[in-house]
């Protein structure tokens, strides 16, 4: 290779596709990203010693590629995989704090009997689905929490008052996962900011970035509409939807293999209203005071900034919110400080998978945006092709669709954000677009599919929190789903064209 090129042409590419191909066909992001970046350690090596070389080295390549270098200007690298930087170890922190959290908020019964709580304020259909979307849009710590701890209160009060269990998946299912896309506080904000700072080049705060996206994150926003539209009768049930409902009205009683199961194994603690509003509270009021100060106040007075970023705000209110929860819990007997630790330490668990998606999605990434010969120089590449050929006004619609597309086939938002942004991004920088409508256009696709698809682990917990047959919720929700998309795709076409 010469020193002066910047990329491998066509074949700088192929790890995304090679990436987002398997993905689709084999419904696995880890796998497919391993053997993305696989392939990309691959091509670097053999352009630079040969493909004998590559081929007897590539298991070694692929796990420095994941371990990754530091970012060096004096030596050109803008560095690899996780240890590029420290704001890698921050996210993963930020990700095992966030599942011990929510674990020990789920397991002590507080969220559902806060759930009692407000159920016992519902009179109406209507302020039945109201408070069920209320609910479910407070609870933006997590997509799972949010579903299965709003599904849990409401199922009695749906029966009772003669609504679907597919209306009620339908509400927390929409809810959810938008709501944790658009909050820049919620559980997905430490791998949504990870994406925008490594793929936006003047971002550097990952909070910042992500707020600027918002105003743009059209699908997201038209969905939170569109449920609230339903749940005061402004949208009348049609589709399959229309039909469920009919059947409730009929008392025409279904079995359902779910609520069968969830009722056999649901245990909780007795926990009080005050258990999860006294650690879930402070780590909000936390969180937000930080936030307002360094992205508000400072921005507007003479004062200067609290020396922490994003992803340390996250992992300063997680730490206090758990030290609330554990105080409280123990001093009132509801745990041990065995039985806290051990729910703690079952948290950290669940949240392993995250945090290897997000180190390999990260790591594809990297590998895409840097220059060759220390990367593949994608994002050279697709500047330089398609920097003169692409409509600058089409490019957030198309990335819209072809993310929407990915998340529906993958059942992931996180895989496609992964794969999407380092290709979204730049090509619209090249074509002079707006960088941030790029980014909401991922984040809106991947949404889309994750709330649709009926293999995102994120519906599958929405089908349970309902305790309704899975695909019933799936055929019931999808018609909403793409009335928002197509009402987004048409906002994104003028954004792209007017931004």
């Amino acid at each position: 290779m010469e020193k002066d090129v910047l990329h491998y042409g066509m074949i700088s590419i192929l790890p995304a596709i090679v990436a987002l191909g398997l993905a689709i066909w084999s419904k696995r992001v880890i796998e497919s990203l391993i053997v993305g970046i696989f392939s990309g350690a691959m091509i670097i090596d053999a352009n630079a010693n040969g493909i004998g070389h590559a081929i007897l080295y590539g298991i070694t390549n692929l796990f420095n590629a994941i371990a990754g270098h530091p970012a060096n200007s004096d030596l050109g690298l803008r560095g690899m995989g996780l240890i590029r930087n420290q704001g890698r170890a921050d996210t993963i922190l930020v990700v095992l704090l966030l599942g011990a959290f929510i674990t020990i908020l789920d397991k002590s019964g507080g969220a559902f009997a806060f759930g009692e709580w407000v159920s016992s304020k519902v009179k109406t259909k209507k302020g039945a689905q109201n408070a069920t979307a209320l609910m479910g849009c407070s609870l933006f710590t997590s997509a799972y929490f949010s579903s299965l701890a709003t599904g849990t209160v409401f199922r009695p009060i749906y029966d009772k008052m003669k609504i679907s269990r597919e209306k009620l998946g339908f509400i927390l299912d929409s809810t959810s996962a938008p709501i944790n896309t658009l909050i820049p506080i919620s559980g997905w904000v430490a791998y949504m900011g990870a994406l925008i700072v490594d793929n936006i080049p003047e971002v550097t705060d990952p909070m910042r970035g992500l707020i600027a996206t918002i105003p743009f994150n059209f699908y997201c926003i038209v969905i939170l509409v569109v449920v609230f539209l339903v749940a005061n009768d402004k949208i009348k049930d049609f589709g399959p939807m229309k039909k469920a409902e009919e059947r409730v009205q009929k008392q025409v009683k279904i079995e359902n293999k779910v609520q069968q199961e969830m009722a056999a194994t649901s245990e909780i603690r007795n926990g009080t209203v005050s258990d999860m509003v006294w650690p879930l509270g402070v780590s909000v009021f936390i969180l937000v005071i930080l936030g307002l100060w360094n992205y508000t106040i400072a921005n507007f007075f003479d004062v200067g900034r609290v020396p922490l970023n994003g992803n340390k705000m996250l992992i300063i209110s997680f730490m206090l919110g758990i030290i609330v929860a554990f105080i409280k819990y123990t001093s009132s007997k509801l745990m041990t400080a065995k039985e806290f630790l051990d729910e703690v330490i079952e948290g950290t668990k669940s949240a392993i998978i995250g945090g290897m998606i997000i180190i390999l999605a990260v790591t594809l990434g990297d590998m895409l945006r840097a220059q060759a010969p220390e990367g593949l120089g994608a994002a050279q590449y697709l500047g330089d092709v398609a920097g003169s050929i692409i409509p600058k006004g089409i490019v957030p619609f198309a990335v819209f669709l072809l993310s929407s597309f990915m998340g529906f086939s993958m059942g992931t938002s996180w895989g496609v954000w992964g794969i999407m942004m380092p290709i979204a991004v730049p090509l619209t920088l090249a074509t002079g677009g707006n960088p941030y409508i790029a980014a909401a256009a991922v984040l809106s696709g991947g949404t889309f599919g994750d709330h649709c698809s009926p293999i995102s682990d994120t519906t599958i917990m929405s089908s349970i929190g309902a305790g309704c047959e899975h695909m019933d919720h799936v055929n019931t929700q999808l018609p909403y789903a793409l009335l928002a998309a197509g009402i987004a795709s048409v906002c994104f076409l003028i954004a792209g064209f007017i931004l």
